[in-house]
């Protein structure tokens, strides 16, 4: 079975959905494909957040009591027969089944609001878009015209990470400036026989990180290393003092994450 045939029916294994002959094909590609596997995680991992949030997730407070106090609402009782049933009147008075109802929603409803992602996993999106050719970049004559021309962007505020990846037959040949909630990021294209590679610079800290973030502490270099990946895309990110880097490719993770550890400057706090 083939990656993208394994890739439609990742959704239906995490949500139990496959049985028989079908699902053994799927689960045996899966443990031999660690690209369809990370992505089979992330399904799993996703839908356990979502569960849990659903289950914590409450109406607010000062509206649960705005509802419950409202006489609109909740009239007082005047008993004049026999003791109804509980449920009875609910579904005789409207306003009263409306409001349960908000208050049955609102976390569902909450839940369902569209989510902007997290700045890292936003740099693998803009990678993979860089990629196909759907973002525009500045084309630079060498590596020090681009760092120049990214620099000015952001006023001298900061610098992009200033790697040399010829040693993995890449080099830099373009640059952008990206912005993601407000904050301005300086994105380095790296591109040769080796393939393709983004850098992105900004001003952050290690919560930039995704929470499933794999973490690696490098002892020598005394940072920590954070690696995730988004189907085939994969990503490492670290700090050197008030700057974020986020190496972001298709290279297997590994490698990727050698690479990281190899560049990056020792930190001495």
């Amino acid at each position: 079975m083939l990656c993208k045939e394994v890739e439609e029916l990742v959704t239906a294994l995490s949500d139990n959905e496959l049985a028989g002959p079908e699902r053994i094909v799927v689960e045996r590609h899966l443990a031999d494909c660690p690209d369809c596997r990370s992505l089979y995680q992330q399904q799993v991992a996703l839908k356990q957040v979502i569960r849990r949030a659903a289950a914590e997730m409450k109406a607010p407070l000062e509206l649960r009591e705005k509802i419950l106090n409202d006489r609109r609402v909740f009239p007082p009782r005047v008993v004049t027969g026999p003791e109804p049933r509980p449920w009875a009147s609910v579904f005789t008075r409207p306003a009263l089944a409306l409001a349960l109802l908000v208050l049955v929603l609102l976390p569902v409803i909450y839940l369902m609001r569209p989510q902007s992602p997290s700045l890292a996993l936003a740099a693998i999106e803009t990678h993979d878009k860089i990629t196909r050719g759907e973002v525009t970049v500045i084309r630079g004559d060498s590596p020090e015209a681009i760092k120049e021309i990214l620099v000015r962007s952001v006023a001298g505020e900061f610098a992009p990470m200033g790697y040399d990846l010829s040693m993995m037959n890449l080099k830099p040949v373009a640059g952008t400036v990206q912005t993601f909630d407000g904050r301005r990021v300086l994105v380095a294209l790296y591109q040769g026989d080796g393939g393709s590679l983004t850098c992105y610079t900004l001003v952050g800290t290690e919560r930039d990180a995704p929470p499933r973030a794999q973490a690696f502490f490098d002892a020598d270099k005394n940072m920590t290393f954070y690696s995730y990946s988004v189907g085939r895309t994969n990503a490492v990110l670290h700090r050197e003092g008030g700057l974020i880097c986020i190496l972001v490719s298709a290279m297997p993770m590994p490698d990727l994450l050698a690479l990281a550890r190899s560049k990056a400057a020792p930190s001495h706090s």
